[in-house]
């Protein structure tokens, strides 16, 4: 048990460091976009490069994933991850080589997914892994975190390319260090092939089951506005609150950190107050990020609005939590890697739409409009949620 418990610490603390430099764009896009001189639409095409090596590599990754040992498979990722944002801490002028470095970043990023999850699947039996795949999904959020609160405090002093270049170096240490205590356990990690079907056919019959398109068009909105607000919420603490950007850096952290929380728990109150009903916990985030981000307008106090901005990142980063639950639910339980893989990788498309938009918005007028787009993408979900709701009671013989 000792032993179990030491090989999922080493998965999670690899997965914690590769967010920790993968979700830096977070609190670096003011500071690449003032070094850069860019635009906020184009500031919005940061998160959309490392989600579009998300887009490219999940599925195939995950598909990878079945026929080789995963311990490999993490090193390599990592190792793409943290040479991708290596190059990135070279930039000086060129914008469109930071997009490529991103997004070739993004493909380690979104690889690593699947292979972690993989890799405790491996290690535990289907009943027993919630706890640690719990775990798991939260050191993702937590990398996001601590690279708020750490690495802003290093770009202040040294500049953002040489904190990114020793983050990116952290990384590929730690990467070859875990591979290294992983190795003497290699026979756990060999993967044999446990897929008899083609990716091509897999996917005809996850895309026949309906409760998983839309609890993906549910998630492709909701991820969008994720990364938009974890982009744009330092930006508009500097800007418009005039907050140090410290400080700032410090309010995104907390975001991040409620939304860990938020992964955990919103699985719980769907349980234990809504029935399991997750659709039911889904309406409730979609109807109250509106009010939330019209209070992040109007409301002054620091301390007030922190908790403004905690319960946004306790809804916007916790429903990840959920609708994993929905889209494994959605399709029979053979079917369940390949449907979370397919929901992950089509709700992306959000991230490559909605950041960019909002920063358009940005441009052309101000964060008021750009904030009412957000609440009327939530409004959006929350309709469809009522669409889907209604014709399940109906299907039920409920109405």
């Amino acid at each position: 048990m000792k032993q179990l418990r030491w090989l999922v610490f080493l998965i999670v603390i690899a997965q914690l460091l590769t967010a920790f430099v993968g979700r830096s764009l977070n609190p670096f896009a003011a500071y690449i976009g003032e070094s850069l001189a860019l635009t906020n639409f184009q500031i919005g095409f940061l998160p959309t490069a490392l989600f579009v090596g998300q887009f490219l590599a999940t599925l195939p990754i995950g598909f990878i994933a079945d026929y080789m040992a995963t311990h490999r498979l993490m090193l390599i990722l990592m190792s793409i991850v943290g040479g991708g944002f290596l190059l990135l801490s070279t930039i000086d002028e060129s914008y469109f080589l930071a997009l490529l470095f991103i997004m070739l970043a993004g493909l380690g990023y979104g690889g690593m997914h699947p292979v972690t999850n993989k890799m405790l699947v491996q290690l535990y039996p289907i009943h027993k892994i919630a706890l640690p795949m719990g775990v798991k999904q939260m050191s993702i959020t937590l990398g996001s975190a601590l690279s708020s609160i750490v690495l802003i405090g290093f770009a202040q002093h040294i500049g953002w390319q040489p904190t990114i270049a020793m983050a990116s170096l952290l990384l590929l240490v730690m990467g070859v260090f875990v591979y290294w205590l992983l190795k003497p356990h290699k026979e756990t990690f060999l993967s044999y092939s446990a897929t008899e079907v083609s990716l091509v056919t897999q996917l005809k019959k996850i895309m026949s089951s309906t409760p998983l398109l839309f609890t993906t068009l549910i998630a492709l909105i909701l991820m969008g506005m994720q990364i938009t607000f974890n982009t744009y919420l330092l930006l508009y603490l500097v800007e418009v609150k005039v907050w140090a950007i410290y400080l700032a850096g410090l309010a995104l952290a907390c975001s991040e950190i409620f939304g860990a929380l938020g992964r955990v728990l919103w699985g719980v109150i769907s349980d234990k107050f809504l029935r399991s009903n997750r659709w039911l916990a889904l309406l409730i985030i979609a109807l109250w990020l509106p009010f939330a981000l019209y209070g992040l307008h109007i409301v002054q106090d620091h301390l007030l609005l922190l908790l403004v901005i905690a319960t946004i990142g306790f809804s916007l980063s916790g429903f990840n939590g959920v609708w994993m639950n929905l889209a494994v639910e959605s399709v029979p339980k053979t079917l369940s890697g390949s449907a979370s893989g397919f929901s992950v990788t089509f709700a992306s498309v959000g991230v490559f739409i909605i950041p960019p938009l909002f920063g358009l918005i940005l441009d052309k007028a101000n964060y008021v409009q750009a904030g009412a787009f957000l609440a009327c993408a939530s409004s959006l979900c929350a309709l469809i949620i009522v669409g889907v709701l209604f014709s399940k009671k109906k299907s039920s013989g409920i109405i």
